[in-house]
């Protein structure tokens, strides 16, 4: 036989469910961004069977119509989602109206956090008074204060106002409402844990409730049985709880590179069936009837997956999960249609099959993050000739181990590399050494341990609490490596936001290193068999593949250059394009981010320089840190991680706290304040960050109030030098009304920053400052408040434009409808980020261009 080797893409033709994959994905990924052409997919379905049975019928190559026709079904299964159609009795169409009094059952385990408790609800009926109707849908309840325990199951009631979704609208930000509606989650509410009754305890039926029942029977067994850090690291191993994982504990082990680990994952359902596998094979050797039809194997796949998946259902079914029962379960059935399976086509089986059920999954970190490292790790695996003759010759000793371990941890490294520098902004430095020692001390000895307690349980509860604690005692010695790996003062570093042009370079060059060293011992294999295969479909295609490519193998061996060559050019044009709009540019950008109430507003100076004035937060960061959700990945996504000067207006938490995340993890080279200073955490902490990094702050009578920097004139109009003591006689001058006012000019075009003056503020402003407040665009003071924008003021300043940044449907009532209808008068073009989304500005001195988040594609809705 000849014995040429076979390229990529025959090894792609060979594995028959790779390219339905592919179509599904493309159909899936291509229905989430061109929604409502359903009238287009069902002609092309039915289009694609009839010349796909017309194919089989005449006996030939039935290539293009199956991949057409996943792609048409790809495109249709994700269109519930998107573009969803409701039933007239669900709960989206009872949102932002007057509360009701709300019935259902929590349909997940309530999540903890301070003094809130966070859960979904299955709604059941909506009521006014003695009244109630039926109704469909989840929420996402929050409850503040002291409750009652909850658990999964209970049904209860309460009264609460129903919220639609909504998103901070910044370019490429997080889909939040997209990312709940695929959890079939379309409102959100909040109840008074005083006011929240349990109409009855545990209302659940079925299965599904049965195995949730065993979970929280085994967590509260290693409750009982381990400390807090252990307790939580162990029921995230065993059955898949990772809600109890604090953010520090999570920090640690992604700093150490291992946050793989807490979720559940093809090692511990491999064990799963290799011992039931085992044990199943000595029982059914004892029967004769087994024996004498060479049935034991089979029957002992077969039975096998009975403990593969109701361990799946114990450990909660996640995206790994199910990746790795549907991989192992393909693997079980080979035993049966007695064909050796190949590990890629079994991934594609797992990946296609999840999509069918859960085309959702698609957008799923923890599916991306999955199948990307196992598919990493196969056909990195298939491409290292040494560990291919060691398979072939049965050598594995203990230094070969080793060296395969190392492997399989550099490849899901590698692999997983753009993927989490894409999601997370942050890559381990240390991640590959300590995979090799965490990774066999976790999956050898404290899942094994785990799976042994799990499994006595029902047997002995004595006995699974012994291994429980033994368990938990290992762990801690474990965890102990983690931190020493994590407080390591290099452990990890923060990355910019890779484009998906750059993902994609990434993943083909990748192959093409991959491919320098030839075909790997598989490929030969399957292309062999697959010219073999000549009567099949596939084998008729490679076989005018081969005639179209020439056969050419000098061309082959060559394609992994020319791909490299072709790579390392469009990298460099990439790097190029950044650096220009970077550093080379020769405009003034501003933007002013959507933080919700708050305020925040980035400048992008000609030759790179940047300013970040405010941050926006919320009054407490642990709930929700806008500077690390928004304005951080914000940052990331325009290649920023050095911020020259950033300006905190006043010390308020709506402008401070979006910065404390900010100072902390970027490059800040200069700080500006009046240097007035607040009792509150986020005022301590900004200023324990400041003193630990030695950022330069400057007293504020220190600071010039004239800057040209890169023809940019940044000029500081107020307070004045002594407002600090003028504040003890005037009773007007709070926090708001001694902001920093800040104007930026560039040719003819000009920005003004007045933070949150107010009337006060605003009279001395004028009195200083006078004609030179004229610009051409103002950022509403104090969010368009009625104690702000008086008329002197405005009349000063004359914009064309005004910005108003505040929250969708503000409790404060900003802006105020008689602002806005001032502003409306005066014929000044007015935009809000709560409706317009973030807004983007930029000039090169003459002419100035707005373009609202809205109108950008990137945009999430």
């Amino acid at each position: 036989m000849n014995s040429e080797p076979v390229n990529a893409t025959n090894n792609l033709y060979s594995r028959p469910v790779f390219p339905l994959l592919l179509s599904i994905i493309s159909g899936i990924s291509f229905g989430s961004w061109f929604p409502r052409h359903d009238t287009l997919a069902y002609p092309a379905i039915i289009l694609c069977l009839c010349l796909l049975f017309y194919d089989i019928i005449k006996k030939k190559i039935a290539f293009i119509w199956p991949i057409l026709l996943f792609f048409a079904l790809g495109y249709l299964s994700i269109q519930p989602w998107i573009v969803p159609n409701f039933p007239s009795n669900h709960i989206i169409h009872f949102t932002n109206s007057n509360p009701w009094k709300i019935v259902g059952i929590i349909d997940d385990d309530p999540i903890k956090y301070k003094n809130r408790l966070k859960f979904i609800l299955r709604a059941e009926t909506l009521g006014e008074y003695d009244s109630s109707f039926p109704v469909t849908g989840k929420i996402r309840v929050t409850v503040a204060g002291n409750c009652n325990k909850l658990s999964i199951g209970d049904r209860i009631t309460f009264f609460g106002k129903i919220k639609l979704m909504r998103n901070f609208k910044n370019p490429g930000g997080f889909d939040y409402k997209r990312y709940m509606a695929f959890k079939g989650i379309w409102g959100t509410t909040y109840a008074q844990g005083s006011k929240l009754t349990i109409l009855k305890r545990d209302s659940r039926k079925g299965i599904r409730f049965v195995i949730e029942d065993a979970r929280i029977k085994i967590s509260d067994l290693i409750e009982k049985t381990s400390q807090e850090k252990e307790k939580e690291v162990l029921k995230a191993l065993i059955i898949g709880d990772r809600n109890g994982i604090s953010r520090d504990l999570r920090k640690t082990f992604n700093r150490a590179g291992v946050g793989h680990l807490l979720a559940i994952s093809g090692l511990h359902i491999g064990i799963v069936a290799t011992v039931s596998f085992i044990l199943f094979s000595w029982m059914l050797s004892h029967f004769k009837l087994f024996l004498r039809n060479a049935w034991t194997r089979k029957g002992a796949a077969a039975l096998s997956l009975i403990p593969v998946f109701l361990y799946g259902l114990l450990a909660g079914m996640s995206p790994s999960t199910q990746r790795a029962v549907i991989m192992v379960s393909v693997f079980l059935m080979t035993f049966w249609i007695k064909r050796e399976h190949d590990s890629i086509n079994t991934l594609a089986v797992a990946a296609l099959l999840i999509l069918i059920f859960d085309p959702p999954s698609l957008f799923s970190i923890s599916f991306q993050l999955s199948f990307i490292a196992v598919l990493s790790i196969i056909y990195g695996m298939s491409r290292i000739p040494n560990n291919n003759a060691i398979k072939k010759k049965g050598r594995f000793s203990i230094k070969n181990k080793l060296f395969s371990l190392f492997l399989v941890s550099f490849f899901a490294i590698i692999g997983n590399l753009p993927l989490i520098m894409l999601y997370f902004n942050q890559v381990s430095t240390v991640g590959l050494a300590a995979n090799f020692i965490i990774v066999p001390l976790i999956g050898f000895i404290v899942v094994p341990l785990g799976l042994i307690s799990v499994f006595l349980y029902p047997v002995s509860i004595f006995g699974a609490s012994i291994c429980f604690k033994a368990n938990a005692f290992i762990l801690a010695k474990i965890l102990e490596i983690v931190d020493l790996f994590s407080d390591l003062p290099f452990a990890a570093i923060k990355t910019l936001t890779p484009t998906y042009f750059e993902i994609c370079c990434f993943y083909i060059l990748g192959w093409a290193v991959l491919n320098l060293t030839g075909q790997s011992t598989e490929g030969k294999a399957q292309g062999a068999e697959l010219r073999g295969e000549k009567s099949t479909p596939f084998g008729k295609f490679y076989t005018l593949f081969k005639q179209i490519s020439g056969n050419r193998p000098v061309f082959r061996k060559k394609l992994p250059i020319i791909v490299i060559v072709l790579v390392i050019f469009a990298g460099g044009a990439d790097i190029c394009y950044w650096l220009y709009n970077r550093f080379w540019h020769d405009d003034l950008r501003v933007t002013i981010i959507d933080v919700g109430q708050g305020s925040a507003g980035l400048l992008e100076l000609p030759g790179g320089y940047i300013l970040l004035i405010d941050g926006g937060g919320f009054s407490d960061n642990s709930s929700f840190d806008v500077g690390e959700r928004i304005i951080a990945p914000f940052l990331w996504r325009r290649k920023v991680k050095t911020v020259d000067t950033l300006i905190l207006s006043h010390p308020n938490s709506d402008h401070l706290n979006g910065l404390l995340y900010i100072a902390e993890h970027f490059n800040v080279k200069n700080i500006w304040t009046n240097n007035e200073s607040a009792d509150t955490l986020g005022y301590h902490k900004f200023m324990e960050i400041i003193e630990k990094d030695k950022i330069n702050l400057p007293e504020f009578k220190d600071i010039l109030r004239t800057h040209n920097i890169s023809g940019v004139q940044l000029k500081i109009f107020y307070p004045p030098n002594d407002f600090i003591y003028k504040k003890k006689k005037d009773r007007w001058r709070n926090y708001n009304n001694n902001s920093l006012v800040v104007r930026a000019e560039f040719g003819s075009k000009s920005f003004l920053f007045p933070g949150d003056i107010m009337a006060g503020a605003e009279r001395e402003l004028v009195a200083i400052a006078g004609n030179n407040l004229k610009s051409t665009v103002l950022i509403a003071p104090h969010h368009g408040s009625k104690t702000s924008s008086t008329v002197p003021f405005l009349d000063k300043v004359k914009p064309e434009y005004v910005i108003i940044s505040s929250g969708w449907k503000s409790s404060f009532r900003f802006p105020h409808p008689s602002i806005v209808k001032r502003y409306k008068e005066r014929g000044y073009g007015v935009f809000r980020t709560d409706s317009h989304g973030a807004l983007t500005m930029s000039t090169d001195g003459r002419s100035l261009i707005i373009r609202p988040c809205i109108l950008d594609p990137s945009c999430p809705g």
